[in-house]
């Protein structure tokens, strides 16, 4: 090998190594699966502390002021709250009940979609300023909104995300069986988009939520009512 391959070599090397470590650096070394999931899960953001039970419940605990926005007003970013995800098919549906210890104010798990710090959706169950479960959905296209939904007298609800094409379907429901729209959207981006479970607790010193009766299909949705 002359020397001036072997630099070229091993500047390529290097940049591959690099981009490896920004991957690790970014999504966490740690990783899990969950039977009827397509592909490992793993981490952005470390947990406090995680479980996935036998019965594939996953638990996961968020660290003291851990939130995912960007601040409409300012632009602000909050992105240290822990993500499990993986990567979907094309089209696909995942639903997941969502049970969450609250504490403080804006406590949550969510049903989270990651593209990147600025191209992102949750589908959170929420704890509101004034004490009450509340459906909470962000969507974030350089800026977050945030729409404050359904609130309900229970720490439990079933939650839903599905895709079709770039569309996606955000539903909730009390009992697993009948299914309610939240809202639909599209993140007008063309990032790999992730999808998985959030843990948060922006204003308290951590919060634990429990993913159970998870399942995952791939299909698009035709009639997004059923």
């Amino acid at each position: 090998m002359t020397k001036a391959i072997g630099r070229r070599f091993a500047k390529c090397l290097g940049a591959a190594a690099l981009l490896w470590w920004a991957t690790v650096v970014t999504w966490g070394q740690e990783s899990t699966s969950i039977p009827g999931l397509p592909s490992p899960l793993t981490w952005r953001n470390s947990p406090k502390s995680w479980n996935l039970s036998k019965a594939s419940a996953l638990t996961i605990s968020s660290n003291a002021k851990s939130d995912w926005f960007v601040d409409p007003f300012d632009g602000t970013v909050a992105n240290n709250a822990p993500i499990l995800s993986f990567i979907p098919n094309p089209d696909y549906v995942l639903t997941a009940r969502v049970s969450v210890t609250f504490k403080s104010k804006w406590d949550a798990g969510a049903l989270m979609l990651m593209g990147d710090d600025h191209h992102w959706a949750k589908l959170s169950y929420e704890l509101s300023p004034d004490g009450k479960p509340t459906l909470v959905t962000v969507v974030t296209r350089g800026l977050s909104d945030d729409c404050n939904s359904v609130t309900l007298a229970s720490d439990s609800v079933y939650l839903r995300i599905a895709r079709s094409g770039r569309t996606y379907i955000l539903y909730f429901a009390i009992d697993g069986t009948k299914w309610n729209i939240l809202r639909t959207f599209s993140l007008d981006s063309d990032l790999p988009i992730r999808v998985g479970f959030e843990s948060q607790s922006p204003a308290g010193d951590g919060a634990t939520a429990t993913f159970s009766s998870i399942a995952y299909e791939t299909h698009s949705t035709g009639n997004v009512y059923k």
